[in-house]
């Protein structure tokens, strides 16, 4: 009965050390993943103000939806 005993703790032992590691490596990709949103959030802001920048600088042209006057 102790060898069944320490057999299933052994087993046990190794599960958590599995979950530990997975545990671990799915924290380093969240993190990963965490700063790459960082990245496309910040480049997303600098495109947003080009595009009012550019925008400022042509002025209000017609809607894109709108004919032009000939049609």
């Amino acid at each position: 009965m102790a060898d069944d005993l320490g057999a299933r703790v052994q087993a046990l032992e190794e599960m958590l050390s599995h979950r530990e590691l997975e545990v671990h490596d799915l924290s380093e990709m969240v993190s990963q993943q965490w700063k790459r949103i960082e990245n496309l959030e910040r480049e997303l802001t600098r495109t947003k103000d080009r595009i009012i920048t550019l925008e400022d600088e042509v002025g209000e042209g017609p809607a894109a939806d709108q004919k032009p006057p000939h049609w």
